[in-house]
């Protein structure tokens, strides 16, 4: 694992990302028909992302995603992680995958798949900031309930130290707050 990741690797690898997750979201938002739109009370259970889905299938109206924990993210901006979550909702609905620990393992997964195809393999730094990030949340979440607030910090964490590590610190960090 490595010490030390400069900052200009790290602000390559968070724009690299970013083109990537919004390419990915603008290539869905062609399919279906409607974009995303980042709101504080976007759906938080399968029940009610599959409704929103629905509403925006047949209004082409923006789906909600959540803008809450966007401040310090993976991406070079918070409007990645808005994209990386539109991606993220659209695989729930899409690939009919709830929000139990074991679909949202499944759904980090397959989307970490399709970052390898696209060429970001596991010894890039994108793959592992990626991999903190989808699978290393759905674990802490599934220890914890509790969401992460720096994903940067949370991510860097785990890359320097192992997921495991990672999960530890992040879960020391909320018991302090």
């Amino acid at each position: 694992m490595p010490e030390n990741i400069s900052s200009a690797e790290l602000a390559i690898a968070q724009k690299n990302l970013s083109t990537y997750v919004t390419l990915e979201a603008s290539h869905i938002a062609s399919r279906v028909g409607f974009t995303w739109e980042p709101i504080a009370d976007a759906p938080s259970t399968y029940k009610s992302l599959k409704s929103a889905y629905e509403a925006s299938m047949r209004t082409k109206a923006p789906l909600p995603v959540s803008n809450e924990n966007s401040s310090r993210v993976i991406f070079s901006s918070p409007e990645g992680n808005f994209a990386y979550r539109y991606l993220h909702d659209m695989g729930h609905v899409e690939m009919g995958l709830s929000f139990n620990p074991v679909d949202e393992f499944e759904l980090a997964r397959r989307l970490m798949c399709r970052l390898e195809r696209a060429g970001y393999g596991p010894d890039t730094l994108e793959w592992k900031l990626y991999q903190a990030d989808a699978i290393g949340q759905v674990i802490h979440y599934a220890l914890t309930k509790r969401y992460v607030g720096d994903q940067l910090q949370f991510a860097l964490d785990c890359i320097r130290h192992g997921l495991e590590c990672g999960i530890f610190l992040e879960v020391e960090r909320q018991r302090g707050n």
